[in-house]
């Protein structure tokens, strides 16, 4: 079969177009399975003032109104989150964070260190955390459900589980 000139080059043309452009791979979701903010919460009643630090659970995006967890670092008083490995409480196993000294001076966004969540099934996820100091979470009735008191919490960290 004979093609005419003009016919060839348009197809060599239109081949070399459809062959040159790269095929890219899909986008990966965004968001993660379980995001855990490192923060230091005040509560605020009538009586008196209380301030703890708390690790706050979301399971997906996270909203100021409903997480899925929260649980407090063992102290009676807010601790550092930077320079330190702590452990937190959660109905679905134990947070523990390692956020490396100093990143409480890191910009937002910055690495700052990682985390598992050793759970009660006996799995294990994996977080990398990030210096926020700026999300804020309000809670009315206080984090432990008092009437009369609200809670503001502020993220010193974001952990982002790496099990997408």
């Amino acid at each position: 079969m004979h093609l005419p000139t003009p016919l060839l080059i348009a197809l060599s043309s239109l081949l070399t177009i459809t062959t040159s452009t790269p095929i890219l791979p899909r986008a990966a979701p965004i968001g993660t399975p379980h995001n855990i903010y490192l923060s230091t919460c005040t509560t605020r009643s009538l009586l008196s003032d209380s301030t703890l630090s708390s690790a706050i659970l979301y399971t997906g995006p996270a909203s100021s109104t409903s997480p899925t967890d929260i649980g407090t670092v063992s102290s009676s008083r807010a601790i550092q989150w930077a320079g330190f490995t702590r452990r937190v409480d959660l109905e679905s196993g134990v947070f523990e964070s390692k956020i490396s000294q100093s990143a409480d001076t890191f910009a937002k966004s910055e690495l700052a260190g990682s985390a598992t969540l050793s759970g009660t099934d006996g799995g294990k996820e994996e977080f990398v955390c990030f210096r926020d100091g700026v999300s804020t979470f309000r809670f009315g009735s206080g984090v432990v459900g008092d009437s009369g008191e609200t809670t503001v919490c502020v993220a010193e960290f974001w952990c982002a589980s790496v099990g997408v």
